[in-house]
């Protein structure tokens, strides 16, 4: 049950996109339908990890039992998260040492197209198209791309982190197990970037 929760709770991240940035209802609905998802989902996902920390495995997402504890620290505060062996407990302190060590990067990696894509969108509905929307879409996709595919492969290489903290929004990666999440990364973000090369060889 809480697997099935935590996919249909995941769903609202490409509805989400899905509105940013195919905007299937116009610019000005789309982006208040996206904004408020956006929270309302924050307002929901958060205090449910919250609650099921420590009735699944933080990394694979495997619900029952999870006698290693992996205690996070982020913006919901610090939460004592479970993890089903060893392994996936120090798999995913190498995550959050990778990611918080390279916070600015990834930071700048993620918000910086996701603000230049909604200020574009926000600019069209007050009449003024400063970026054409495609081309904004597709700055979006790119650099968001590079930036989840390359954290999604490196952070293995990061020694474990003693007293992990979480540069992501800790609800998100649970909601789906860490590791199901990062492959949602490569490959979304793979053919995002695909996608790209052959618009661009062949406008």
């Amino acid at each position: 049950m809480l697997v099935l929760q935590g996919i249909a709770l995941f769903a609202f991240v490409p509805l989400v996109l899905g509105l940013f940035l195919r905007q299937p209802l116009g610019p000005a609905l789309s982006l208040a339908c996206g904004v408020a998802l956006m929270i309302g989902h924050r307002a929901v996902a958060a205090p449910w990890a919250a609650r099921h920390a420590r009735q699944r495995c933080l990394w694979c997402g495997r619900p029952g039992t999870a006698p290693h504890e992996v205690t996070v620290t982020g913006t919901a505060g610090t939460i004592p998260f479970g993890a089903c062996t060893a392994a996936h407990a120090a798999a995913a302190r190498r995550f959050f040492a990778f990611t918080h060590r390279y916070r600015a990067a990834l930071g700048v990696g993620i918000v910086a197209p996701l603000i230049v894509l909604l200020g574009g969108t926000l600019l069209r509905v007050l009449g003024v198209e400063v970026i054409p929307h495609a081309v904004n879409a597709l700055q979006f996709r790119v650099i968001v791309a590079a930036t989840v595919v390359t954290a999604s492969l490196a952070y293995a290489t990061a020694p474990p982190s003693d007293a992990p903290r979480s540069a992501f929004p800790i609800h998100n990666l649970f909601l789906l197990g860490i590791r199901h999440t990062l492959w949602v990364f490569r490959l979304v973000g793979g053919w995002w970037l695909i996608a790209a090369v052959v618009r661009a060889f062949h406008p």
